[in-house]
């Protein structure tokens, strides 16, 4: 076990079990006591039922639940609501009592939701917590947006605070304030952050201090900091190659979506160089290998051929510069796409294990360069947008997800690359071997 989810509801537990699956690791949502089997995964969420009860007996609650799972020491996440509803100081409290070494990174932002923390105050969708309709929840009535009050409120440890400023200073900024707050006896620090990418250098810096932390947020920065911490002893054969041919104004906009929602690296690639690796495979081997260097970093990469109105080219200037009819132009560049694409999944110890493609005939193309007959259909992601395993060929079993380039909303490319990732995590796609 990696990582203790204590969630004060099932929703959240299973919520933050969901974030860490797509980052690869097998997890648990645990619904009776904890036993010793549970110690197969690397995530165990428990939910303590505390949100709405007497701070005391959330307290309780939570040092029963920390009870279970001590003696494993793995990194504990308190999930926390995206609204902050709940006992967050007397639960925050209970497991820095258990160990009063630890420190609380208190990062409670989940971005893709529209919750981001400026000056130490949730906004939701913009507008300050407590002027939204989580002022007349019926059980938590939210009247106060600060989350330093709500601590300073709910919790006996002195509250210290890490400004959007400071964030946005980076890494080392972050890394010193965190060592210089530790040193001078603060174990509950909240952080302002507004994008995913605030959320990663939070957890980046976090982890370079070497000091004893655990996580305290919705789940996206519990997810982040466990996968930076446990990377480099997890190779898992999980990530996902991305093929995109459509170059309509939908698809680059889904292009953009996912860059900025997601850790992702995109080759855009040329027509002409299309055609040219088309005609001579061996022309994609400085692609091919810029992209596998890239999978050290990031778990999604791919190539595109579009991603800005700029790129658009005229095929037809093209096809007559290659003496090509418009047809066999189009054929080409689905042919240079599939080659690269083949050549990455099929080169030595590739940890690739499922392809997302764009374009009825890039997929036609792709599969046929990995000697697949076809894919056999398990589900629907969206409408038009479709979820199976390749069948045949050296990437028999491997996952894909495919739609057409004008197919959904902006948001549709980083639901279906979100809906793979959690396919292939929870080992539901059958693993091929090289």
């Amino acid at each position: 076990m990696k990582v203790a989810v204590v969630a004060d509801d099932l929703t959240g537990a299973n919520a933050t079990s969901a974030l860490l699956s797509k980052k690869g690791f097998k997890a648990i949502t645990c619904l009776e006591k904890f036993h010793e089997d549970l110690t197969q995964f690397e995530i165990v969420s428990f939910a303590t039922d505390s949100r709405s009860i007497p701070y005391k007996e959330a307290y309780s609650r939570v040092v029963d639940c920390i009870n279970q799972f001590k003696k494993y020491e793995p990194l504990i996440s308190k999930r926390i609501d995206s609204t902050l509803r709940g006992n967050l100081g007397a639960e925050v409290d209970a497991v820095i009592d258990n160990n009063p070494n630890l420190m609380a990174l208190v990062v409670p932002v989940y971005p893709s939701s529209e919750r981001i923390c400026v000056g130490g105050s949730l906004l939701v969708n913009g507008i300050p917590l407590q002027n939204t309709a989580m002022r007349n929840d019926p059980k938590n009535p939210m009247t106060e947006s600060s989350i330093l009050e709500l601590f300073r409120c709910q919790s006996r440890y002195p509250v210290s605070h890490i400004c959007l400023k400071e964030v946005l200073e980076g890494k080392e900024r972050i890394e010193q304030r965190l060592k210089q707050i530790y040193q001078q006896g603060g174990r509950v620090v909240i952080f302002d952050a507004t994008t995913d990418a605030d959320i990663n250098v939070i957890a980046q810096a976090s982890e370079s201090t070497k000091l004893p932390v655990f996580c305290v947020d919705p789940g996206p920065f519990t997810a982040q900091f466990a996968h930076l911490r446990y990377a480099s002893e997890r190779k898992m054969a999980n990530k996902v190659f991305i093929a995109i041919g459509s170059v309509s104004e939908l698809t680059q906009r889904q292009i953009k979506k996912l860059r900025y929602d997601r850790k992702v690296w995109l080759e855009t690639i040329s027509v002409q160089t299309l055609i040219d690796i088309a005609n001579d495979s061996k022309k994609s081997k400085t692609i091919v290998d810029k992209l596998l260097s890239k999978l050290e970093q990031v778990d999604l990469i791919g190539i595109d051929t579009v991603e800005t109105p700029d790129d658009v080219c005229d095929l037809s200037c093209i096809a007559e510069k290659n003496n090509l009819t418009i047809v066999e132009a189009s054929n080409a560049l689905n042919k240079g796409i599939a080659e690269i694409t083949g050549q990455v999944l099929q080169s030595k110890n590739s940890p690739i294990r499922a392809i997302y493609t764009s374009g009825g005939d890039v997929t036609v193309s792709v599969v046929n360069r990995l000697g697949g007959c076809g894919f056999l259909l398990k589900d629907e992601v969206e409408p038009l947008a479709v979820y199976g395993h390749l069948v045949g060929g050296q990437c028999d079993g491997y996952a894909i997800v495919t739609k057409g380039g004008f197919v959904g909303n902006d948001n549709t490319l980083v639901r279906c690359i979100d809906y793979l990732t959690t396919k292939i995590s929870s080992h539901e796609s059958r693993t091929a071997t090289n």
